[in-house]
């Protein structure tokens, strides 16, 4: 009797995680072209409010108008190029100033004061700043850099391999930032995507976390017997923390509805992971900076009456997600230093990797356009 085995799924080829061509390809084609998470809103609280975002090589600002709408723009002078702001974030009363000639653009965009340039030299109206699109879900901010009008931002969501959308039941738009880390990671952002879409690591090189999340311990993301998705956190946990007897105050969902805390992970493509336990949600942007490394900013959510304690510390879950995290980027930056090899043309997929299958096909896609 002969048995048929599985085709062998391949992963991408070596070049993919390091050679500038590729990474020209990956600005190009996915992150020129797809929504992708930037930041709360938040962190633009009030008109005149900005944040500067790197993504892909472009410098963009996400402004909140006077109208309360938030808006975004290339970080660049329509004037000569010259880039307008350098801090990370900041706030203009009534207009950003270009620091090279001092021209002003008002918080929609547009072009209001020219020093020493006459009325007449050059038409203001047909000049503002280049707009990017911008749509927010549940107070996430995410941005679209196509020079076409793309699909609505909930279709992009809807189109996931795990379900986003489904997430919102928790009360994700009155979350509130405890806490924000930036790490700098040297590895390829898609291995950083890759090694969240499986656990078979996580035995080896997280053992703090399979102590937390039994499930993890056979490999699986996913938990049998559960068909929402979550797996189960252990010793009655209510959140992915060291002490199995710490108790934070619940995320609104999970207390309004009665339900038994737990986790919930979800990539979205391209470059966002958005983690749900019983009393944080941890939102983590992932933003290429060049072939081989890649920035991650994990904005760190709490109910507002969590926040409003005093006695409130958020640090458990900060240094428990700060270890994995770590964990997770020494793994990444070396596969960096392996996937350069000559010898190197390919990985294979066992089935446990489905999930990094799944993207790695979609990022396929895009590249075939």
């Amino acid at each position: 009797m002969t048995t048929t085995r599985e085709p062998v799924r391949r992963t991408l080829p070596g070049p993919a995680y390091h050679s500038e061509e590729s990474y020209r390809l990956d600005q190009e084609k996915v992150f020129f072209r797809t929504w992708t998470y930037v930041g709360r809103a938040e962190r633009i609280p009030e008109p005149g409010s900005w944040l500067r975002v790197e993504l892909g090589g472009e410098s963009l600002l996400v402004v909140r108008g006077k109208d309360g709408v938030i808006r975004g723009f290339y970080n660049v002078c329509r004037h000569r190029g010259s880039r307008l702001c350098d801090d990370e974030q900041g706030f203009a009363r009534t207009h950003l100033r270009c620091p090279y000639h001092a021209w002003g653009y008002a918080l929609d965009g547009t072009l209001v004061t020219t020093p020493m340039i006459d009325k007449d030299e050059i038409d203001r109206p047909s000049t503002s700043l280049w707009p990017v699109h911008v749509d927010v879900w549940e107070g996430f901010v995410f941005v679209n850099l196509s020079r076409e009008e793309p699909r609505p931002l909930l279709e992009h969501l809807a189109d996931q391999q795990d379900d986003p959308l489904a997430l919102a039941k928790y009360g994700l738009a009155d979350l509130r930032i405890g806490h924000i880390s930036t790490t700098d990671v040297q590895a390829n952002w898609k291995i950083v995507i890759e090694n969240y879409n499986e656990c078979l690591h996580c035995p080896t090189v997280h053992p703090e976390l399979v102590a937390v999340i039994p499930a993890y311990r056979k490999g699986w993301i996913m938990e049998d017997g559960r068909d929402d998705g979550g797996v189960s956190l252990a010793d009655g946990r209510t959140a992915i923390v060291d002490d199995p007897r710490l108790r934070l105050p619940l995320l609104p969902g999970f207390r309004d509805s009665g339900e038994e805390p737990a986790y919930f992970g979800a990539q979205v493509y391209p470059s966002m992971f958005l983690d749900v336990d019983g009393a944080s949600c941890l939102a983590t942007a992932v933003f290429p900076t060049g072939p081989q490394s890649c920035r991650l900013v994990t904005e760190y959510l709490f109910s507002p009456e969590a926040l409003a304690d005093p006695a409130f510390d958020p640090s458990p879950v900060v240094q428990f997600n700060e270890r994995v995290t770590a964990q997770d980027n020494e793994a990444c930056e070396r596969v960096q230093r392996g996937v350069t090899s000559r010898a190197f043309d390919h990985g294979v997929f066992p089935a446990k990797d489905a999930w990094v299958f799944g993207f790695d096909e979609r990022y396929r896609r895009d590249l075939e356009g």
